[in-house]
């Protein structure tokens, strides 16, 4: 896991020249600067609402209860990204969906780990205890849209 500044949504930096365990420390710069964490072994599930959908609308019950027990955050549009420690065999992918649903794996699932934007409103390091390992019934809903 690793953290770095985005400007305008892009990176400020070759985050993929970052090494692990590699934080960016103290506040945020004025301006339009956000953060980014690359999430190491974590997988992340970005529910989307924008555009008039709302990813909410395609995550059955049974899976939003597995998930809510898991490491959360909302973002800006109303939506969520959810933190999980994926335990399957199969190789999820960086993708998008037309539900609403993105997933950005960590360099476990498939070795080209992404990231995602993080709400910072905690030091992540802080959180990693709350991520939950995947059931068998979440990872079969995961690796349906993501592999």
């Amino acid at each position: 896991m690793k953290s770095f500044l985005l400007k305008n949504n892009k990176p400020t930096i070759l985050w993929s020249m970052l090494e692990d365990n590699c934080f960016y420390e103290g506040k945020l710069p004025k301006g339009n600067y956000s953060l980014a964490i690359c999430s190491g072994i974590y997988t992340v599930l970005d529910v989307d609402c924008k555009n008039g959908g709302r990813g909410y609308d395609f995550i059955p019950v049974n899976i939003k209860k597995e998930l809510d027990k898991s490491f959360f955050y909302d973002t800006k549009s109303g939506g969520r990204h959810y933190w999980i420690l994926y335990t399957g065999n199969k190789i999820l992918l960086n993708k998008s969906t037309k539900y609403f649903l993105d997933l950005r794996v960590g360099t476990r699932g498939s070795n080209n780990g992404g990231y995602i934007r993080y709400n910072g409103l905690k030091d992540i390091r802080q959180c990693v205890h709350l991520i939950k390992p995947s059931s068998k019934m979440l990872n079969k809903w995961l690796e349906g849209l993501f592999s």
